[in-house]
């Protein structure tokens, strides 16, 4: 053991916490987010996604899909699937 300085008593040696239950408890965490693993989760035949948009291109999203009438699902699906 050391020597402290100020007083002659000798110092413990401290261990480093186990961590692994802790990185559980993160992993758990993130698997339990609704997009935290980048597993396909299935509805039906189709995949389930999250997005984040801006506002007003939601509202024009929601607009055109109203015209057509069709859901805001299909209407990204009829997006996504024009693209080259």
């Amino acid at each position: 053991m050391k020597q402290r300085k100020d007083d002659g008593e000798p110092m413990a040696k401290l261990r480093k916490p186990d961590v692994s239950p802790l990185l559980a408890d993160i992993d758990d965490f993130i698997d339990q987010a609704p997009d935290g693993r980048k597993s396909i989760k299935r509805a039906g035949k189709k995949c389930a996604i999250t997005v984040s948009i801006d506002p007003v291109v939601l509202e024009r999203l929601d607009d055109w899909a109203r015209t057509k009438g069709i859901s805001r699902a299909a209407a990204i699906a009829v997006a996504v699937a024009k693209l080259k």
